[in-house]
């Protein structure tokens, strides 16, 4: 709730102060990323960004005598902000530079199920995620955009595991490219 009260004051704020801004979607069907893309001159872009997805998993293993059946659940929210700087070397056509931040965290639960014996386990984890950004946007109107982006991510992440009565905690970093096809409207 907390995450939707600070998009839309932001949202607000481009009113107030009569900058473009808008909503835009990855175009990857497996990321759930939302972009709030906020102009706040025809040089410089703020987009706060937000994904949330749900997994659920469940096997089952029915090798006589016993039958096991597992599950899992994963839960990842990330809310960050990327700053850019915007040039438009044509009239219909946007180059962007520079960096997004976030926010992640990831709730993963875990049942395995052996008839008369249930283990559960539950892992937590939350960290930053850094993304250096170069993208380009192709507009076909004033209202819609189809752009392309790159990014080198860093995240790290810390662990809190949790099985029956024991607990420990570990660190996690990974780094990367990843690339983007993203359609914006803007109000």
């Amino acid at each position: 709730m907390r995450v939707a009260s600070a998009f839309l004051a932001l949202a607000l704020f481009a009113d107030y102060v009569g900058a473009e801004s808008g909503i835009g979607i990855s175009a990857k069907s497996d990321n759930g990323l939302l972009y709030f893309p906020i102009d706040v001159s025809p040089t410089f872009r703020i987009e706060p960004h937000l994904r949330y997805s749900t997994d659920d998993q469940i096997s089952a293993d029915t090798v006589p005598p016993t039958v096991e059946l597992e599950g899992q659940t994963r839960e990842t929210l990330e809310a960050g902000l990327g700053l850019f700087a915007v040039t438009s070397p044509k009239e219909s056509f946007r180059v962007y530079y520079g960096a997004r931040i976030g926010y992640v965290y990831i709730h993963t639960d875990l049942r395995i199920d052996n008839g008369p014996i249930v283990i559960r386990d539950s892992d937590t984890s939350d960290g930053y995620r850094i993304a250096p950004t170069l993208g380009f946007e192709y507009l076909f109107n004033s209202r819609f955009t189809l752009g392309g982006e790159v990014a080198y991510f860093y995240q790290r992440l810390e662990y809190d595991s949790r099985s029956g009565s024991g607990r420990s905690t570990s660190e996690d970093e990974n780094n990367g490219t990843e690339t983007f096809l993203i359609l914006r409207y803007f109000f």
